[in-house]
């Protein structure tokens, strides 16, 4: 099986890690103190969305079955509605992208892999969606997997309804939460990219906000903002292209990181990446194995200046 962490990382963030040291980690608490942050005074648009990854850890009831990771990617089309595709539990499961609003699919076991057999469904038809700038729709939908007689996951506000409907209410489901969200998005240097996530199972939902702003004196700087308070405000980016910071949310500790050095000095430019991750125990350090082991929850941004 994958590891978790290989999954949750972007290969720019993970190299993030060599060029950070734990000593350097800074630390802030996200407090009604902290300066509130707006579209108007530090970003002026929002960024159009390309993706949405989520990454979903499923642990199956029985005790002979593996726990499996699976991924879900809302994606713009070129032409037509957004579209969906499915990864299954192995970094050489290939993406499946379910072109058809409604159907069902299976993949086949691997046992060198580990992989067991899958069947899901999705019914798009009547998917609702936040603004016509998101692929994710927010209602009116469902994505059901498959794996050894049990649910391992169940997306959507009508997936209750369908599972009870397919079998009768007569099969049993894992353990599922959600342990990354990977977006993917086309930002100006003034723009600013919100989501709404939780950083731990049972914690209250937060809104997250990413942005980039010149300043009057025509620097740049990056900012992050919870619920609204400032808690991260990188200036002089193009020194402080790469960085970290651990806030505190809920009351434990979220580490920020951000690497910008493609965004500014590569030509063509790459993308700036920006990752809030949640830390498993506020004794431990990062970037430790044991950690990486078994990560907290991750958001990461990833920006580009012009769409692919």
């Amino acid at each position: 099986m994958v590891s978790a962490s290989s999954l949750l990382l972007p290969s720019s963030v993970r190299d993030l890690a060599s060029c950070v040291s734990d000593g350097a980690v800074r630390v802030a608490c996200t407090n009604p103190a902290s300066t509130l942050v707006t579209a108007s005074s530090a970003a002026s648009s929002s960024p159009a969305t390309l993706a949405f990854t989520t990454t979903y850890h499923a642990t199956p009831l029985s005790p002979s079955s593996r726990p499996l990771l699976l991924r879900l990617t809302w994606s713009h089309s070129p032409v037509g509605p957004p579209t969906l595709s499915f990864a299954g539990p192995t970094a050489s499961s290939p993406a499946v992208h379910l072109r058809r609003r409604k159907g069902t699919h299976s993949l086949p076991s691997d046992d060198d892999q580990q992989q067991p057999p899958l069947a899901f469904f999705w019914d798009l038809t009547a998917a609702k969606y936040a603004a016509a700038t998101s692929p994710e729709p927010v209602s009116g939908f469902y994505f059901v997997a498959v794996a050894n007689a049990e649910v391992v996951l169940a997306v959507g506000d009508l997936a209750a309804e369908f599972v009870k409907t397919k079998f009768e209410g007569q099969i049993p489901k894992a353990r599922f939460l959600p342990v990354s969200r990977a977006d993917r998005v086309v930002a100006s240097p003034n723009a600013m990219h919100t989501a709404r996530v939780r950083f731990a199972e049972g914690a209250p939902e937060h809104e997250v906000s990413v942005g980039c702003a010149t300043t009057s004196g025509g620097g740049e700087e990056l900012w992050v903002s919870v619920d609204g308070k400032r808690a991260v405000h990188a200036r002089r980016l193009r020194w402080n292209f790469r960085g970290n910071q651990t806030v505190f949310v809920d009351g434990a500790p979220v580490d920020v990181l951000w690497d910008l050095h493609s965004w500014w000095f590569r030509d063509p430019p790459g993308c700036a990446v920006v990752m809030l991750r949640a830390r498993s125990a506020l004794e431990s350090r990062l970037w430790l194995e044991e950690e990486a082991a078994a990560p907290g929850f991750a958001l990461v941004v990833q920006a580009i200046k012009t769409p692919p």
